[in-house]
């Protein structure tokens, strides 16, 4: 067979060479003519019992990507779940069931035509949400009409040829066998992409069609995620000069890896920190986490005990959570960040009001303050659980005023007091922190650093609410784009802030953990960047690569471009690791 070469995007780096598997989705279009229709009643009883188990589903969906890609990447997955929970689109599906149709075909209809709107808007970003909303809706289709199961899978290593893979697709395919990744669908932005990314697989999308026809089962191909091609049938020459390449990639992963112990030193000297964000895998997470390179954990989130169940966890319970964290951490930074509940993460024994918009309402160190006691149970968890370890830090997230940092305070010094009096051993000269994340704290930067020790900044919520965009909305979540120059600005007057009055700065959000975007935050004077063990070793790889003030030249520059296109074509040309 000749050889044949066919372009696309180059979504994840590096090299893969491996006998192609042609992936078939399941589908369930067509099956909701034929399906029997009961009465209206019957018919919304089905639905919502597929839509519970979809929920279901996508929950171990997310706890699974969690485990493989990080939490940054697992959000994809409460995307998903905010996909059920639109009460546009399921009022939408009961009226048409209430006017006769079947529950099947009503969901399928209702799916197509908002995905179809997100694809009319010409923007590969929207078009990836469409991807989105059709993975949830054949999901929800597959327990409507009873076709829900196993999809083959390779059986031997492949590069994964495919029209377009869902988010779901993509994590449950068995990993130790997939070496690469082409599909026809897709773009930079979409999810078959960064999840490559967070696996560390090579990855091209938006190729040619035609690719599906040549890539017979089983032939030799070749994937360049470097370059943005895929070679199917290659010549000796061509698969040699490939081994070559694929052989010094693997030694430079190996090196970046070995070298991930290490700190990440500028070359004149400047030191950055490097922490992991972690949550719900308890000791193998950290350990896994030190193998990675984390020199602590940035952000250690803790609403992963208070998730999916029908009572608070108490403070034993706490306690036994936050411990082989510290253990493993051994005398390293841990900063736990009170519970982040409300918003997006409904906690049902709380018996919280419906909102129209949760993200505006009332979350994170809100939530803790209207309930003391559930607050100061976590607060005495935390100190306890550190009584014989170092590096104990507490952060309060969605903080929008000093009132509430001070509020928070005052239920921390009580907590000392009462574990003072009680005569129970708790954690010493903790440092108290505060994220970064509405664009008040940001602007408030330096009062808010009169009270605490730390800021970290989280710049997906910061970018959400800066742009007014909601990251998990199909139209506009796009739009919280972290390398917008004006997301940009107010992490450079939050660390000009911070640095005035002696309190050391960290970045937390996913814009932590792009190695694209490391130079930038090292030239704007972050002092911590935190993120998804995996993304680790290149991001150290990242930092050594930039002397600070040549750094710092290109942050002054990037600050001055109009868009956040613009950003990432400038800072993909200046990528040096």
């Amino acid at each position: 067979m000749t050889e044949r070469r066919f372009r696309g995007i180059a979504a994840s780096g590096g090299v893969a060479i491996a006998p192609a598997f042609l992936f078939a989705a399941a589908s369930t279009k067509g099956q909701g003519a034929s399906a029997s229709v009961g009465s209206p009643e019957e018919e919304l009883a089905r639905l919502k019992r597929a839509l519970q188990a979809a929920r279901e589903e996508i929950q171990r969906l997310y706890e699974e990507a969690q485990r493989r890609v990080g939490g940054q990447e697992a959000e994809i997955f409460k995307v998903h779940a905010m996909f059920l929970d639109d009460p546009t689109l399921t009022q939408q599906v009961e009226a048409a069931i209430r006017e006769g149709t079947s529950a099947l075909t009503a969901w399928q209809q209702a799916i197509e035509a908002q995905a179809a709107m997100l694809e009319a808007l010409n923007d590969p970003v929207f078009s990836a949400r469409a991807v989105d909303l059709r993975d949830v809706g054949a999901r929800v289709a597959a327990h409507l009409s009873g076709t829900a199961g196993a999809i083959a899978q390779p059986e031997k290593p492949s590069v994964i040829v495919a029209q377009e893979l869902t988010p779901s697709q993509t994590i449950l395919l068995p990993h130790e066998l997939v070496r690469g990744f082409c599909t026809v669908q897709g773009s930079k932005t979409s999810h078959v992409a960064i999840l490559a990314r967070g696996l560390g697989l090579p990855a091209v999308v938006g190729v040619d069609a035609a690719v599906l026809e040549t890539a017979r089962e089983g032939v030799l191909m070749i994937v360049d995620g470097e370059a943005g091609e895929v070679i199917v049938s290659p010549e000796e020459a061509t698969l040699a000069a490939y081994r070559e390449r694929e052989t010094a990639l693997a030694r430079a992963r190996r090196s970046a890896q070995a070298e991930a112990g290490a700190p990440a030193i500028t070359p004149d000297g400047h030191r950055v920190e490097i922490g992991a964000n972690l949550g719900g895998g308890g000791r193998e997470e950290a350990e896994q986490a030190l193998a990675f390179g984390a020199e602590g954990v940035g952000l250690l989130r803790t609403e992963f005990l208070y998730m999916e169940r029908t009572s608070p966890p108490d403070e034993e319970e706490q306690m036994a959570a936050y411990a082989p964290y510290l253990e493993v951490m051994a005398g390293r930074p841990v900063i736990f960040r009170t519970a982040d509940i409300g918003g997006d993460k409904d906690i049902p024994y709380l018996h919280l009001p419906a909102e129209a918009n949760p993200f505006l309402g009332q979350r994170g160190i809100r939530l803790s303050l209207a309930h003391p006691e559930m607050f100061r149970t976590q607060l005495r968890a935390i100190l306890r659980a550190g009584a014989n370890a170092e590096g104990v830090k507490i952060m309060f997230p969605m903080v929008a005023s000093v009132d509430e940092v001070c509020a928070a305070k005052t239920h921390l010094a009580a907590v000392r007091q009462a574990l003072e009096a009680e005569g129970l051993p708790y954690a010493q000269n903790v440092e108290v922190g505060v994220m970064i994340e509405i664009p008040s704290a940001a602007v408030l930067a330096d009062v808010l650093a009169r009270e605490v020790d730390f800021f970290s900044i989280g710049t997906n919520d910061l970018s959400q609410y800066t742009l007014a965009a909601d990251r998990t909305h199909p139209a506009v979540g796009p739009m919280a784009d972290a390398l917008h120059p004006a997301v940009l600005r107010l992490i450079k007057q939050v660390v000009e802030a911070a640095h005035a009055h002696d309190v050391w700065v960290g970045v937390c959000g996913e814009l932590g953990g792009d190695p694209l975007a490391a130079p930038v935050l090292l030239g704007l004077g972050v002092d911590e960047l935190s993120m998804a063990a995996p993304s680790i070793p290149a991001v150290k790889a990242a930092v050594r690569a930039w002397p600070l003030a040549e750094a710092q030249a290109l942050a002054t520059e990037v600050l001055s471009l109009a868009s956040p296109a613009e950003v990432r074509e400038r800072l993909e040309k200046a990528r040096r690791a």
